[in-house]
């Protein structure tokens, strides 16, 4: 529906709007599809307004072949804020996924396919903010072989990629009863308890078979004096330049390791005079935080930080992190 009050809302756009139209812009990207200046991205994205809409915006990426890997619309330039259809594909061309945004967070049907061109799944997203994490009801589900496993969200469910091998039984599109894995980049292999979709509880054993028991499947790091400390440090000790008319927001991001260190911080965007180089001065030296955790074992996670800056005769009128800061995580989307 919002994307439909979208079209809706931009056919009374003015045409003086058009003035607003950019010209299309390329970036390079690294496989976590964050803009790099590395000359071994894996991805390209173009940028370019979405049917002349000044505020909506069309990116495409392609893979180091050219052929495309994503379309989406988003509402912001810069940074992916999608709305609306999203289509992913294989660099064979086929087509690897449809799915939807609402907000910039997944929902309603979403439509998978094997490299091969055979229909591998059906499900319905939903976004939990508690669990910061998808709802899926799983629909229907076909194996590599076209065999179909589950039929009106009823069946046996077994999903496998490169990261995370998982199988179990399904009611009503939900998990349900015991459910068993491996996680294969990390390796740890975990059984968990499902009551009608609801996880209940769960166990991860390590390579050494050490046990991990856990009552959420992902835990955010977090600094250890909470996050209030933390925002607290970057206002007190951020060193901004004193320069008249100063105005904007500096992009970050860092890994918070398994031991709660933080490392590779990335300046994604400043607005120059230093800014960048101060955040990534004034980061490094906060101290540890306490790691993230997937399914009660400690991974790295990558959060995101962005600090707002207004330098106005003489004093900041606004300075520090925005509350947009939040955990960046490959969620896993097939």
């Amino acid at each position: 529906m919002k994307s439909i009050l979208f079209a809706v809302l931009f056919l009374f756009v003015p045409k003086f709007c058009i003035s607003q139209i950019i010209k299309p812009t390329r970036y390079n990207l690294d496989s976590l599809h964050r803009p790099t200046t590395k000359e071994d991205y894996k991805y390209i994205r173009v940028v370019e307004n979405y049917k002349n809409q000044p505020d909506l915006f069309l990116f495409t990426e392609y893979y180091r072949s050219k052929t495309v890997s994503m379309k989406a619309i988003s509402t912001n330039k810069d940074t992916p804020r999608f709305e609306g259809p999203r289509i992913d594909y294989y660099e064979n061309g086929n087509k690897k996924q449809e799915s939807n945004y609402v907000g910039n967070k997944l929902s309603g049907i979403q439509t998978d396919w094997y490299d091969n061109n055979a229909k591998k799944s059906e499900k319905e997203l939903t976004w939990n903010p508690k669990t910061f994490d998808y709802n899926a009801k799983i629909l229907q589900f076909w194996t590599p072989e076209g065999e179909q496993t589950v039929i009106n969200s009823n069946g046996h469910y077994e999903y496998s990629d490169e990261k995370i091998h998982e199988n179990g039984e399904l009611k009503n599109g939900e998990k349900q009863g015991i459910w068993e894995g491996k996680n294969l980049e990390e390796k740890f292999s975990f059984t968990e308890i499902y009551n009608n979709g609801v996880f209940v509880s769960g166990i991860s054993a390590d390579e050494n078979n050490n046990k991990y028991p856990y009552n959420e499947l992902i835990t955010k790091p977090t600094p250890a004096n909470g996050m209030s400390d933390f925002y607290s440090y970057i206002r007190k000790n951020y060193r901004a330049p004193e320069v008249q008319g100063l105005k904007g927001k500096i992009y970050t991001t860092f890994v918070i390791e398994k031991d709660g260190s933080i490392t590779n911080i990335k300046v994604i965007r400043d607005i120059g005079y230093g800014t960048g180089k101060e955040a990534i001065r004034i980061i490094a030296n906060y101290g540890k935080w306490n790691p993230g955790k997937t399914r009660g074992i400690p991974t790295k996670a990558t959060f995101s930080l962005p600090i707002n800056i207004q330098y106005s005769n003489g004093n900041y009128s606004n300075l520090g992190p925005t509350y947009e800061s939040e955990m960046i995580r490959n969620t896993n989307r097939n």
